[in-house]
């Protein structure tokens, strides 16, 4: 009897192995190399009673073709779940690796077995790669070796968007069809109609008497104080900017006419070519302003809010520049011009109140509830078409027609630059790249005027780079996210954005103003950005102020929009009822 019972207890306990083998099984979950020398193993075990799996060891080997062998040892959890982590595979050799796994019971018995030979060592140089593995770097170096090479900045955008995808997605060629959705998804939204019209009618007017007429009223009342000249020009920037909203149309319309006359009245040639050049920065601050526009539409913000919150920036930019200009002035002992009778006051007056008219239809009509920004975009061009070729007389039918055809070149250039923004940008956000950057510097633990601060930073050195336009569509969807969890008002986010761009388009070395004025004045770079230094110093010194007092922006914005009262008035004197403003 007792033989029996030491028969059968052997019978049974070889049966529970044979059965606990046939119902275990293992997996690899996840083989992984990183680094190409470090190994990642992640497994799991299944079995139908339950207990056999459980806290079980596992046996690993890893042999390379040489059958040079490594070994470990490691136990699953209650779960039947495993792994292996950061094998240092550095004195295999490269090609197929044979990884065994085997499941051990407590007493011994194998439970069951796994083998994997599709892993595979490679340590050789991959220059794909080497370029996804350093991404952003790839990226960037790709773009400034072509601006390097004199392409215009399209060509980079597109190139280093392109190449991102091949990388981010192995050489997939089919996967290029997300830049084209990009690019025509950045180009869509309705706002961005506004953008030729302002350049149409800024254009129509540069090529107009607007220009004229303006200059020759902020002329005749400040031309007989010291520096009276310098502060008419940048009086005149920042009118004809609340008439274009371009920069660089102001340096060409106010800075054309003017440089003459500044040169005949003392003034270096250094200081005329930094005052106007900077002056011009304020047209991108008074409304309307097609940076404010694209701010407007990338971090779906209030145009309408964006332009009424310009003004107090650009009003005290003028105000600076002015005392800057009467300093100036004085130092050098610049001659006055004789003043201005009332009369002809009264003359220059009259003569710019039709040019005088596009700020008060655009502001006006967009306070007032008329219009939205894109209507009144579309009005500009109506009132600047009215103006130059029946008031002024100075542009006939052919004229219009080139006009047109050049606003086209400008705008083709102008949504090429969107759309591949837009792409990039896309491309950035796929990628990490930007939460990379921003949690490397630590912003996301930052209070709001340090963000600020990290923001004024990288768009006043990004436009000493690139175009504006550029930066603002790159630039902006990165920050955003850290500016709404941080509570800033993102108008007041928008206009200090808008204003360091404008800095960074007039300063070296490549702003795009600094290139506008080379080719118009016909003068040589260092003697361009020669006296800038002291202009810049002051839009810096505005920058800061607005960070400590946002009110200088926010006041008129909120007279505007936050005071119904002040909205009603509005609206009822212009017999509007509430309207919806885009």
């Amino acid at each position: 009897m007792q033989k029996f019972l030491i028969i059968l207890t052997i019978l049974m306990g070889f049966s529970i192995s044979a059965f606990s083998k046939e119902n275990v099984t293992l997996y690899f979950d996840e083989i992984a190399i990183e680094d190409k020398v470090n190994l990642f193993i992640y497994g799991s075990a299944e079995s139908e009673d339950f207990s056999s799996h459980k806290w079980q060891i596992i046996n690993l080997k890893i042999k390379d073709k040489k059958n040079k062998e490594l070994s470990f040892s490691t136990e699953s959890d209650k779960n039947g779940f495993w792994e292996v982590e950061n094998i240092d595979i550095k004195d295999l050799s490269d090609g197929k690796l044979n990884i065994e796994v085997k499941m051990i019971s407590e007493e011994g018995a194998l439970l069951a077995s796994l083998i994997d030979t599709s892993t595979i060592k490679d340590t050789s140089f991959k220059i794909t790669e080497f370029l996804k593995n350093h991404l952003s770097a790839s990226i960037f170096s790709l773009m400034v070796i072509l601006l390097l090479l004199g392409f215009p900045m399209m060509i980079p955008l597109i190139a280093g968007t392109s190449l991102g995808i091949f990388l981010l997605f192995d050489g997939d060629f089919s996967k290029m069809e997300f830049l084209i959705q990009q690019m025509m998804g950045g180009i869509r939204p309705a706002a961005l109609i506004a953008v030729p019209m302002f350049i149409l009618s800024a254009d129509i007017m540069t090529r107009g008497k607007s220009a004229e007429k303006l200059i020759d009223l902020v002329m005749a009342f400040v031309r007989h104080i010291k520096g009276g000249l310098a502060v008419s020009t940048a009086g005149a920037c920042a009118m004809f900017g609340a008439v274009s909203g371009s920069t660089q149309a102001t340096v060409v319309a106010i800075g054309s006419p003017l440089r003459p006359r500044l040169k005949k009245g003392g003034y270096k040639e250094s200081f005329i070519l930094a005052l106007i050049v900077n002056s011009s920065d304020i047209a991108f601050l008074i409304p309307p302003s097609i940076g404010m526009i694209i701010y407007g539409i990338v971090a779906k913000t209030s145009i309408p809010e964006l332009f009424i919150a310009g003004i107090g920036p650009g009003l005290l930019i003028l105000f600076l520049f002015s005392i800057y200009s009467i300093i100036y002035a004085y130092r050098h002992n610049i001659p006055t011009e004789p003043k201005a009778s009332w009369k002809e006051r009264g003359t220059a007056l009259l003569n710019a109140l039709w040019p005088l008219g596009f700020p008060a239809i655009i502001v006006g009509g967009i306070f007032g509830g008329i219009f939205s920004p894109t209507e009144a975009a579309a009005v500009s061009v109506a009132y600047a078409i009215f103006l130059e070729g029946i008031v002024f007389k100075t542009m006939k039918l052919k004229d219009l027609y080139a006009t047109a055809k050049s606003t086209g070149l400008v705008t083709a250039v102008v949504f090429i630059l969107v759309g591949a923004g837009a792409g990039f940008a896309w491309v950035l956000s796929f990628a990490q790249i930007p939460q990379e950057i921003l949690s490397s510097i630590g912003i996301t633990e930052m209070g709001p005027y340090e963000v600020l601060f990290v923001i004024s930073i990288a768009f006043f050195v990004g436009c000493m780079f690139v175009d504006p336009i550029v930066v603002i569509l790159v630039l902006v969807p990165i920050f955003a996210p850290i500016v709404n969890s941080v509570g800033l008002d993102p108008v007041l986010v928008g206009t200090i954005i808008t204003l360091q761009v404008a800095i960074g388009s007039a300063t070296p070395p490549f702003g795009c103003d600094i290139f506008t004025a080379i080719a118009v004045f016909k003068r040589p770079y260092l003697e361009v950005i020669k006296g800038t230094p002291p202009f810049i110093i002051i839009l810096l010194s505005v920058s800061v102020a607005l960070i400590f007092f946002p009110d200088i922006a926010l006041f008129l914005r909120d007279v505007a929009f936050r005071d119904l009262s002040v909205i009603d008035y509005f609206q009822n004197l212009f017999g509007f009822g509430a309207q919806v403003i885009e």
